[in-house]
């Protein structure tokens, strides 16, 4: 994994076979970035959970073969004084198929490349709802 933080802007790559939170929570602690906005994800992911809320709670589906990630947005702020990173992502399958919802866990298949812009003005509080303070 690279990585580099500069003018407010967090550029990460990670590579073939990383847990993709795990390293995600690492460069995050390291640059103490807590309230944040992701900017873009592209790459692939394999071994990953995605889910959808049924208005009571996650139906969540693991996937094992490798696919494309072709979108990723969502936000980072801080749930019980940790650091929560909030993600949704659309992927393909190998028919080219697209899917998607919340991401709960992966691995990096080949390379993830994302661009995360940090809030140092407006810190992101997840409770019930997400909330913010200045």
């Amino acid at each position: 994994m690279i990585h580099k933080f500069k003018d407010g802007i967090l550029f990460i790559r990670m590579d073939d076979g990383e847990d993709f939170f795990e390293k995600l929570l690492e460069v995050l602690k390291e640059h103490s970035i807590s309230s944040a906005v992701i900017l873009s994800g592209i790459g692939m992911l394999r071994n990953f959970e995605i889910g959808w809320f049924s208005g009571e709670k996650y139906e969540k589906e693991f996937v094992k073969f490798p696919s494309e990630l072709l979108s990723m947005s969502g936000n980072i702020s801080l749930k019980d004084s940790d650091i929560f990173p909030h993600i949704h992502v659309v992927l393909s399958d190998p028919n080219k198929k697209a899917f998607g919802g919340h991401l709960f866990s992966g691995t990096v298949n080949n390379t993830v490349e994302m661009f995360i812009m940090n809030l140092e003005n407006l810190k992101l509080i997840r409770e019930d709802r997400l909330k913010f303070t200045e």
